[in-house]
């Protein structure tokens, strides 16, 4: 009797057996994201939702359905980046990433506050793969009554972002903060932006006269890479 199984079913069916190794449910899970159809939705739902499931297969889901996307995939997604421990809550801030939308913004900066730093890194770096959209939402970050690691993390994806609407609010940071730590990432960032503005080199060269050598250092090094992208 022929068999009419698909490879996509017989992938779904691997998933759905705990008994199978953790590598063999890993891959069937990579082949139904390649291979997405409707129907490999609620069976990733289906893993996401069981609490005594593999870690590893969890996390595996929640990153497929980041890649998947869709409204029912990132509802999920955000409820699990609230309530669950690492490291699915690790995967789904990266999977709420990789879905660049702006509406997860306020979750991966509520994770911003996370004592994991495992959750900490993840909600910054899922951040940066929101895009442009992300970056007032970072600006905003930047003020003063923010944590300080929260604020180092917004300059730090303004300049991996390079978007020329931060460097206004960057230059105020270098001139006013009293953070170092801060005031040293917002000048790598407009060092990484580039932008030759007349604010941006004077408050470089003022910069650059500081006592504190982490300050003066990046303020010449940002001088020169603004001067090589001018030339």
């Amino acid at each position: 009797m022929q068999d009419d199984t698909t490879p996509l079913e017989t992938a779904i069916n691997i998933v759905r057996q705990k008994e199978y190794a953790s590598s063999s449910r890993l891959n069937a899970i990579l082949y139904m994201v390649e291979k997405f159809e409707p129907i490999c939705l609620p069976v990733l739902e289906e893993i996401l939702n069981d609490a005594d499931e593999e870690a590893d297969v969890r996390s595996a889901a929640a990153l497929a359905l980041g890649k998947v996307g869709g409204e029912r995939a990132v509802d999920l997604l955000k409820q699990l980046a609230q309530n669950e421990p690492p490291p699915v809550k690790t995967y789904s801030l990266q999977a709420l990433g990789m879905s660049g939308r702006e509406e997860v913004v306020p979750v991966l900066l509520d994770a911003l506050k996370d004592q994991d730093n495992d959750v900490f890194a993840s909600a910054a770096e899922a951040l940066g793969l929101i895009g442009k959209p992300v970056v007032p939402h970072l600006i905003a970050l930047l003020k003063p009554d923010s944590a300080d690691d929260a604020r180092c993390i917004a300059a730090w994806q303004l300049g991996t972002l390079r978007y020329s609407e931060a460097v206004p609010p960057l230059v105020q940071v270098v001139r006013n903060d009293q953070n170092p730590e801060v005031v040293a990432l917002a000048i790598w960032a407009l060092g990484e932006i580039g932008l030759s503005e007349p604010d941006v080199l004077e408050a470089l060269k003022w910069a650059k006269t500081q006592t504190d050598p982490a300050i003066n250092q990046r303020a010449d090094m940002a001088i020169k890479k603004i001067s090589r992208h001018v030339n």
